[in-house]
């Protein structure tokens, strides 16, 4: 069975956005007690899900409660601190830790962690106005070991720029071809995406139609029945009908419970109303999106895949009985956040394996009753009458007490055996559907079992989702400078920009950043003729972008830049451009974060930006906003390489 088919319960006429959001709780979990072993490897955790601020916050903290400070260590260090900002984007403390770094280095590479450190601050040589050789950082960068080389370069993405990333740009290339598609990112990304499934539920038998009132009457008719009839039997005994005394009291009973089961059968036979009353009717956009998906999921495992439309209308009526089972016994916001689309999957693989088998799909409706069971009704009712007819000769013919006593017993079995027949048959179906409910109570939690165990084995780690976005936004901006003909030498700045596009899903852990099964990549080329511009829409879950826009701009076009903050979920950037309209770019908008605190919720929104590119992307095209071309001459300095 392929699993990576999901879909979207949003209706047609839906007005959707970034859908409700399915947050996990992170495996990188601190406590303040926890040794400082600890608190660094959930540092480089989190620098591997591309957040570096809390990356830096864990391994500070780290050092600060003693942990050793090796060369490894110092590397995460200050890789933290350099990961997805220029040097130019560090604050005071940053550059104050790192001069103090260099000046501790050793000359001479004592492991591999020590080598890649060197080569860290020579790349650093080059863009904070020491002087270093481009030539030389770059060399020393293709020499390291590929662990070191690849944690580098990833990191120091936004530092390399010019010739030195002109240097490496192959090696980034062939990176992220190879990360695009690693770790059978086609039928596991989608995982990452499905939120926790809904715990399994199973609607409740309908409650007992008869009422003690009810038992109350059934017990006055059935004396009012049966006292005639015994004094009828006892006038036939009395008379020596003794033959047919006995086997109406043996045929009878057996007849009546026949009857009786049979009614039962017939009753529960019938059609049932697939549609609750109007009072208890579920929301109509609910019973829509589950509509739809049950829709989905039945013409997807539909048995004879030729043949799908005959079995979409004869199981027109069986989707409509479980669609109103599954709004009635969920809560609205687990049928709008897809969290049921596991048991409506299951109920269709269900439908498909019983029409498989020949089990009628029509809801209400049960097997036949037995042909034996209905020839020994038949027969034993025609031997009660038998000898019944034998007992009321010998009765009339011995007292004329047996008239009034058998048209007694008639009039009170008008509604004696109708009302007897309803308890039955009531008691029965109570019993009878408590026990079909254990039995699909019990599959159901067994299919979500099956489900979850299925999530937990595709679902990609926060590095491979990090891993896999970086890729596909490499592979972007090398479109983007191919069609421009731009080499990285003519290149001064990079800034790149990815936010969801709409409608889409989400999801994260917690403390890390959204995720989107839809984004919009967006990139800014510093060059010396002025900003060049591309944007694509990506199918993250599919690994395929689309090129949707260029524009191209002088240093003077940019007139202003603000940031609209309408919420701690919502970020726009605003660009002003000169004899021009005003270009609004959603940054961040992510789902609803239940975190009460509001201390919380700021720091998950500055994370958002973060690993969106956002605050290098702002400096840089403030800068422009304001200098304009002076900015460039300034930025163009820090590299040797970059033509100015």
């Amino acid at each position: 069975m392929t699993w990576a088919e999901t879909v979207n319960t949003a209706g047609s006429n839906s007005n959707v956005g970034v859908q409700a959001g399915t947050i996990r709780d992170s495996n990188i979990t601190v406590n303040q007690h926890d040794p400082p072993e600890k608190v660094f490897e959930a540092g480089v955790r989190y620098l591997e899900l591309g957040v570096p601020d809390r990356a830096l916050s864990h391994i500070r903290e780290a050092l600060a409660g003693g942990h050793h400070e090796s060369p490894e260590v110092r590397l995460y260090l200050v890789l933290a601190m350099l990961s997805k900002r220029s040097y130019r984007d560090l604050n005071e403390q940053n550059r104050a830790t790192l001069s103090e770094l260099s000046h501790r280095l050793s000359p001479e590479a004592q492991d591999e962690w020590n080598e890649a450190l060197n080569v860290v601050f020579l790349v650093l040589s080059c863009v904070n106005g020491s002087g270093g050789d481009p030539g030389v950082a770059v060399a020393k960068l293709h020499d390291l070991p590929e662990t070191q080389r690849e944690l580098v370069m990833r990191h120091l993405s936004v530092v390399l720029t010019g010739s030195m990333k002109q240097g490496v740009w192959d090696k980034y290339l062939e990176t992220a071809h190879r990360n695009r598609t690693s770790g059978d990112r086609a039928n596991r990304i989608w995982a990452y995406f499905e939120p926790e499934p809904a715990e399994a539920r199973a609607a409740h038998p309908q409650p007992k139609s008869t009422t003690g009132k009810d038992q109350f009457r059934a017990v006055v008719l059935a004396v009012a029945t049966l006292a005639p009839l015994v004094l009828v039997l006892v006038i036939a005994l009395g008379f020596g009908s003794l033959l047919a005394s006995l086997s109406t009291l043996v045929f009878v009973p057996l007849a009546a419970w026949h009857v009786a089961r049979w009614h039962h059968h017939s009753r529960r036979a019938a059609p049932l109303r697939w549609r609750t009353a109007d009072h208890d009717r579920p929301p109509l956009f609910l019973g829509t999106q589950v509509d739809y998906a049950l829709h989905h999921y039945f013409d997807r495992f539909a048995p004879d895949p030729r043949n799908r439309s005959a079995w979409l209308e004869a199981t027109q009526e069986v989707r409509r009985a479980l669609s109103d089972e599954v709004t009635r016994i969920y809560h609205e916001r687990d049928v709008r956040s897809g969290r049921v689309n596991w048991l409506l999957r299951f109920m269709a693989q269900d439908a498909c394996q019983r029409w498989s088998e020949g089990v009628t799909q029509r809801p209400g409706y049960t097997r036949a009753l037995d042909t034996r069971t209905k020839v020994s009704c038949v027969a034993l009712c025609l031997l009660s009458g038998v000898s019944a007819l034998f007992v009321l000769q010998t009765a009339l013919t011995g007292s004329l007490l047996t008239i009034p006593c058998v048209v007694l017993a008639g009039l009170a079995s008008k509604h004696s055996v109708p009302l007897w027949l309803r308890i039955h048959s009531d008691r029965h179906r109570w019993v009878e559907e408590s026990r079909e409910r254990e039995v699909i109570l019990k599959a159901r939690k067994e299919a979500r079992e099956q489900w979850r165990t299925t999530l937990r084995e595709l679902r990609p780690t926060e590095a491979e989702m990090e891993k896999w976005l970086e890729a596909d936004k490499n592979l972007f901006l090398s479109r983007t400078l191919r069609h421009y003909r731009l080499e990285w030498h003519e290149v001064v700045a990079v800034a790149d920009l990815h936010a969801p596009n709409q409608p889409c899903r989400s999801a994260k852990v917690t403390l890390g950043p959204w995720r989107y099964s839809a984004y919009q990549l967006r990139v800014f080329l510093v060059t010396e003729e002025g900003v060049r511009e591309a944007t694509a829409n990506l199918d993250f879950v599919g690994g395929e972008a689309h090129d949707t826009g260029r524009h191209n701009y002088r240093f003077d076009a940019f007139s202003s830049v603000w940031v609209d903050i309408s919420s701690e979920h919502r970020h726009t950037l605003n660009i002003t451009l000169t004899n021009g309209p005003v270009k609004s770019l959603v940054v961040s908008e992510a789902s609803h974060d239940p975190t009460p605190d509001p201390r919380n919720r700021e720091a998950a929104a500055q994370t958002d930006l973060e690993a969106a590119g956002f605050p290098h992307a702002l400096r840089i095209l403030e800068g422009i906003a304001a200098e304009g071309k002076t900015w460039f001459d300034r930025e163009s300095k820090t590299d040797p390489g970059t033509a100015a």
